[in-house]
């Protein structure tokens, strides 16, 4: 008896101690820590994990004596804030101890951008079976002739649903540039961080958090979206979410009859039935933000360069509030202040609204330490994805270059300033007209010109020192002028450094 009483007493404890050991979690570290990353180079990081509630943490840098330490909470959740060098492409390291130790190696320290948006952001440099895209950029090969680059480092996190909250990791791991890992990494980006890599000589980190054919609702957080316009787009989604499932019941139903009565009597004049309609998981407001921008948070970053807003056409009269809203929600969970925010006019294409890119137009005119870059020269009228991405790859970097890195070089093409209406004459004058304005080809291009009664003609302009003279034979007196006020259009103003005019209407310009 008490033999048995003894092996009972030795088994409670072997089984305690065996379940405190499981409760004992190891210390984690998120996916975006992983060998080869790069860190913002002279501010204060932040490094983030788990370990068990309770748990002491100390974290070791090899560039900076010392040991920072800090005890997880009751969710499990560390933090730490360590400071970084200047640039350097020298290898660090990181040590996180706990119950066990980690060690992340090949660290860099430098210039950090994460790259995000929908599909012609995260379109690839070439072409890329994994994803299914089509195609790559028209001059794939020619761009991974050189890719190779050792201080150009490329984290792209995968694609990852959250509809129902925030999300405290994701999946992916930061990878040296070369013309392999490049070839699958978002062109944009690509050119970009190339572009930064090579003018300032220091290491650059890209981060690519894309979604293709998504809404800017969808990378926002819930508790940023507030008011009528938000509500209305949440009862909308949650109405199609909840009929969705018998409407597909009762369409697969139908269906199947009208296939029987088509077999029956193939020459039949019956109606197929109509789809029901449906929400395609990655619109879902909130889900990409949860899913894929919230795990990376707050990964200290320079910036954003952005391309998006093709997928919210349909409500283009409202993306400046939500575009606004975006950089600001985004902003003020990042805590780094008014990050720079720097992102891509959509291109001229058969099926976009006009009135989306002076969205666009809006925002950089209102919104703190933003910046457009202008593409109207590198639209497809019938391919949503024009594959000329060395354009705002290298026209964002401008903006960076000029407004972060002290570069003396153009960002921005002509944008209109004032109308002045002399006679039949319309003068329009422009900011950033560089050294001048100018137009390829025998004339310019995109203009239309309209009196009271608001019937717009095609016009003549006429470049006139810094200044455009615009006029029709049909209009006496000009009331507005518009310039690529269209889907797709062809338009040829540019200021003599290159840099194009962004589309605009004289009509509705409240600054």
């Amino acid at each position: 008896m008490k033999k048995q009483l003894f092996l009972l007493s030795l088994f409670a404890l072997l089984f305690g101690l065996l379940s405190l050991s499981e409760t004992k979690a190891d210390v984690k570290l998120p996916a975006i820590f992983s060998d080869h990353m790069v860190l913002q180079q002279q501010t204060q990081v932040r490094l983030w994990g788990k370990a068990s509630p309770g748990e002491k943490v100390t974290v070791a840098v090899s560039w900076r004596k010392g040991k920072w330490k800090v005890t997880a909470d009751a969710d499990s959740c560390w933090r730490v804030e360590i400071p970084t060098p200047a640039a350097s492409s020298e290898a660090a390291s990181l040590t996180v101890k706990g119950r066990n130790t980690i060690q992340v190696k090949d660290i860099l320290i430098g210039e950090v951008w994460l790259c995000s948006g929908q599909s012609n952001m995260e379109f690839p440099v070439s072409y890329d079976s994994i994803s299914n895209w089509k195609n790559g950029m028209s001059n794939a090969a020619e761009v991974l002739q050189d890719a190779d680059y050792p201080a150009l480092r490329l984290f792209r996190v995968d694609h990852q649903l959250a509809p129902d909250g925030p999300l405290d990791d994701c999946r992916g791991a930061w990878e040296i540039c070369t013309p392999a890992t490049a070839a699958t990494f978002s062109a944009v980006g690509f050119i970009f961080g190339r572009k930064i890599h090579t003018e300032i000589g220091e290491p650059v980190g890209l981060i690519q958090s894309t979604w293709g054919g998504t809404h800017a609702e969808s990378w926002m957080a819930q508790e940023c979206m507030q008011g009528a316009y938000y509500d209305s787009l949440r009862v909308s989604q949650e109405r199609i979410l909840s009929a969705y499932p018998s409407a597909r019941s009762r369409y697969d139903q139908e269906r199947k009859a009208y296939q029987a009565a088509r077999a029956e009597n193939p020459d039949t004049s019956l109606t197929p039935p109509v789809k029901p309609v449906s929400l395609n998981a990655n619109l879902r407001m909130s889900t990409l933000w949860n899913g894929m921008i919230h795990p990376i948070l707050p990964y200290t970053i320079k910036g954003v360069i952005w391309y998006q807003g093709e997928s919210n056409d349909s409500r283009a009269a409202a993306y400046q509030s939500v575009f606004t809203d975006l950089i600001a929600s985004w902003r003020a969970a990042w805590g780094e202040g008014d990050f720079p925010f720097y992102f891509v006019q959509i291109a001229p294409y058969y099926k976009q609204s006009p009135l989306l890119r002076e969205g666009q137009l809006k925002v950089w005119r209102q919104v703190e330490n933003t910046g457009m870059a202008v593409i109207t020269d590198a639209g497809d009228s019938t391919n949503i994805h024009p594959r000329n991405k060395v354009i705002p790859g290298e026209r964002l970097a401008f903006w960076a270059l000029s407004h972060d890195y002290g570069r003396d070089i153009p960002y921005m093409g002509p944008v209109y300033r004032t109308m002045t209406v002399n006679d039949s004459v319309a003068e329009l004058s422009f900011d950033y007209t560089g050294s001048g304005l100018t137009f390829p080809g025998d004339s310019l291009q995109g203009f239309v010109i309209a009196g009271e009664e608001g019937v717009f003609y095609p016009a003549t302009a006429v470049v006139r020192g810094d200044k455009v003279e615009v006029s029709a034979p049909q209009v006496a007196l000009p009331v507005a002028v518009r310039y690529g006020w269209d889907t797709f259009f062809r338009v040829n103003l540019y200021n003599r450094e290159g840099l194009p005019a962004t589309p605009f209407r004289t009509d509705d310009w409240d600054l």
